[in-house]
């Protein structure tokens, strides 16, 4: 079981000498609690009594299931890191025996139940593979202003060639572009106005260059979810903007317009937008509006999973150290799910109580 033997590699923070329960009993039985529905370390108590005999199988016990408590102790003590490191291992492998994917959202999401008295909740960044919907890897900090300094580092640790990177505004910042390409890769990045004379001097170009079909990349027409948008994206070359100098790789902006309204809106008001997303591909790329339009999936096939299916938003653990371990077990969890079980029109929450109910499909999820 290769998850297993990624856990057995997790170095023990414990003092030698008062260690009654191994680490990677704790470990292997928290994520199999959270593969069946487990939210609480009471309920991964109750999972691991509960399925002693299946689990002893792969992982030993000496000393009987350990209390709620100790799995929680346990968790404080050790280093976050090495649980993302098994993910980030873990997602790799994945990756590499499913189908090719060219595209890395970015984005950020609160832990909103580790908020306490005088403890803001954690925030994390996840980096998400599009076409297979796996979370490759995962930083987390103690607030959203942090994230400028995070991003860099879960790009660090991931293998960006080949592919294109996508973040929201947050993260167009001139050394996360220059890392990008350093790690020879593409971006498409949200571009608002917290960068004012690129903002404004892009904004000028586009005005004096029209949106004509010469620019044109898409436009197309979506009547679904109870209103109607029309969306336009034109690619514009920028290579001879003087305020575009410095950003390293800098191609092209693509400019967005929304027009919508609402099916049952009595007086029929339409409203547009724009929004603008700086890239490192060539202004003509068909592939630019899907990685716009593809970025926006890490919400609803993600963070909306995360929250509703897996209660994280629920949790009130309010320990940065297990709360964080906990928060990417949990993403561990989603990616075996997703990876292991393709029955049509099998929810998340069916598939997580499967796993509960069967040994045999919980083994099969793992192995």
């Amino acid at each position: 079981m290769k998850i297993l033997s990624l856990i057995n590699e997790i170095c023990d923070p414990r003092m030698e000498g008062k260690v009654q329960h191994n680490l990677s009993a704790i470990i292997f039985g928290t994520l199999c609690g959270i593969l069946s529905g487990c939210e609480s370390w009471n309920d991964i108590r109750d999972y691991c009594s509960t399925k002693q005999s299946w689990l002893s199988r792969f992982v030993s016990f000496p000393n009987g299931i350990p209390s709620g408590d100790t799995f929680r102790r346990v968790f404080t003590l050790l280093n976050p890191d090495s649980i993302e490191s098994l993910l980030r291992t873990h997602a790799s492998e994945l990756v590499a025996n499913s189908v090719p994917s060219d595209q890395i959202a970015l984005d950020g999401k609160a832990l909103c139940g580790s908020k306490k008295l005088n403890l803001q909740c954690l925030y994390s960044i996840s980096a998400w593979c599009h076409e297979n919907g796996l979370v490759l890897g995962e930083r987390q900090t103690e607030t959203k202003s942090n994230e400028i300094t995070a991003i860099p580092l879960l790009l660090e640790s991931l293998e960006l060639k080949g592919n294109t990177v996508t973040i929201d505004a947050a993260g167009c910042q001139k050394s996360i572009v220059e890392l990008i390409i350093e790690k020879k890769a593409d971006y498409v990045l949200g571009l608002k106005r917290n960068h004012p004379k690129l903002y404004k001097a892009i904004e000028d170009y586009i005005k004096s260059n029209g949106h004509d079909n010469k620019h044109c990349l898409l436009d197309a027409f979506d009547d679904s979810h109870g209103r109607c948008v029309r969306r336009r994206f034109f690619g514009y070359d920028i290579t001879t903007l003087s305020e575009t100098k410095d950003w390293s790789g800098a191609k092209t902006v693509v400019a967005v317009e929304t027009i919508s309204s609402k099916d049952n809106d009595p007086n029929h008001k339409v409203s547009a937008e724009w929004r603008y997303y700086l890239s490192s591909h060539e202004c003509n790329d068909q592939r630019l509006p899907n990685y716009v339009r593809n970025h926006w999936g890490i919400e609803n096939k993600l963070h909306w999973v995360l929250d509703v299916h897996l209660k994280e938003d629920s949790d009130t653990k309010a320990e940065r150290k297990s709360a964080r371990s906990f928060a990417i077990l949990k993403r561990i969890a989603l990616n075996i799910v997703r990876t292991k079980d393709n029955t049509p029109k099998r929810s998340l929450r069916r598939k997580l109580k499967h796993s509960a109910w069967s040994d045999d499909y919980l083994l099969s999820m793992l192995t």
